[in-house]
């Protein structure tokens, strides 16, 4: 992982959003996972 890819999933989880890291053919793509409850 490159600077840049470490920098972007720090920043999302210091907002206390979850990061998913998923390796491509091109390089990790970084995915912001955000849950949010439902109302019944």
């Amino acid at each position: 992982m490159d600077e840049k890819t470490i920098k972007a999933a720090e920043g999302i989880l210091k907002k206390g959003d979850r990061v998913e890291l998923i390796p491509t053919k091109d390089g990790i793509k970084v995915v912001k996972i955000r849950r949010e409850p439902v109302k019944n």
